[in-house]
């Protein structure tokens, strides 16, 4: 288990480096654990409790995850839990809580067996509450990650990564899927400080607008809260983006690229019909000192599955019309080759920022009046 102050961003356990990467967990008889072996799918049935009512609701709850203490409440004796474990129809999952299965837990019960273990001063936070949550594509920390109040003393527990806040307050947890977690703002901010690079916080922040899971005025709302945490200020600059309409990473991307290259800077996600009047939703877009319309399209590494490049390949096809032209290029370019793109894009006649004209002031020699 590895413990980590959240508002500051540092480690607070002996032995674990300052980085994002909580140090390797290691089981009993050395090995590391692995937590991605285990799929997030639902569990086996348990086994052998239906000598007890009580105990089976509880299990269907709780993914077949129980603690000691309300192995307890529903009836049972020490000498009844210590028959099931030497038989091995139940196995331990450290030292508070119980799997009512003998094999390795899954995802689920991974996540149940880390909200026991914390119990009433905690809950579970940033990509671990994130998965509750259901964002796509940014929950792939295989480790636990739970929040406590400041100086909370948690026992051990493979694969349990244990933050401390100071402003961990009632108000901000919330019950999903019978798991207490952090909101899902509060989720997504958390996840992102506690990362190392910032082009990370972009693409989370995003990606939770673009999943319509949250808004970017819940996430302003929420950042006004968390104080000095890392990556503040790219958080802040990454919600007024996606509040201008950059709703992908890669339109983020294109803003700062047009200000860093002097190019007039785009209309954001402009929303047009086509011929056949259906909507459509535009990367960018420049009107020229033509009157021509020059539209950019940014695609991301999602354009590349086959779907997606279908459906772009219909999608473009009704967009060109006289007067009317369509640029491609991949976010991937943006980042790597902006010079070159820049280049093209002024070639293609996309106007350049006029520079701000300053107006000296008149100076008065008072010596020669």
């Amino acid at each position: 288990m590895t413990w980590r102050d959240s508002d500051n961003s540092r480690w607070t356990g002996a032995g674990c480096p300052q980085s994002s990467r909580a140090c390797p967990i290691r089981t009993d008889a050395g090995e590391t654990a692995n937590m991605s072996t285990y799929p997030d799918s639902l569990p086996p049935p348990a086994a052998d409790v239906d000598r007890w009512p009580d105990l089976r609701a509880l299990s269907v709850r709780q993914a077949g995850v129980v603690s000691r203490e309300q192995l307890r409440q529903v009836g049972l004796t020490w000498g009844d839990l210590e028959a099931q474990l030497a038989a091995r129809r139940w196995s331990e999952y450290g030292p508070l809580t119980v799997l009512l299965r003998n094999c390795e837990p899954t995802r689920l019960q991974l996540r149940h067996a880390a909200a026991l273990h914390v119990g009433d001063k905690g809950c579970l936070a940033a990509a671990t509450a994130l998965e509750v949550h259901g964002l796509q594509g940014f929950c792939d920390d295989d480790q636990l990650h739970v929040l406590t109040p400041r100086a909370s003393t948690v026992a051990p527990l493979p694969g349990l990564v244990v933050h401390e806040s100071r402003r961990l307050r009632p108000e901000h947890i919330v019950m999903r899927a019978g798991l207490p977690v952090t909101g899902l703002e509060r989720s997504v901010i958390d996840r992102g400080a506690w990362q190392r690079r910032p082009r990370f916080v972009y693409a989370l922040l995003a990606a939770s607008v673009q999943q319509w899971l949250t808004t970017a005025n819940r996430l302003l709302a929420e950042l006004r809260t968390v104080g000095q945490v890392r990556h503040v200020a790219h958080m802040r600059l990454a919600v007024h983006d996606i509040v201008g309409g950059s709703q992908a990473l890669s339109e983020i991307d294109l803003v700062r690229f047009c200000r860093k290259h002097r190019l007039q800077p785009p209309e954001q996600q402009a929303i047009r019909r086509d011929a056949r009047g259906k909507k459509r939703y535009l990367d960018a877009e420049w009107r020229l000192l033509d009157g021509s319309v020059l539209v950019l399209e940014v695609d991301g590494a999602h354009h590349i599955a086959v779907a997606y490049w279908t459906e772009d390949m219909k999608r473009g096809r009704p967009l060109f019309k006289p007067g009317r032209y369509v640029l491609r290029c991949g976010a991937r370019e943006l980042r790597l080759q902006p010079a070159e793109l820049a280049a093209d894009l002024e070639l293609a006649g996309v106007p350049r920022l006029i520079p701000r004209l300053v107006t000296a002031r008149p100076s008065y020699d008072l010596a020669s009046q």
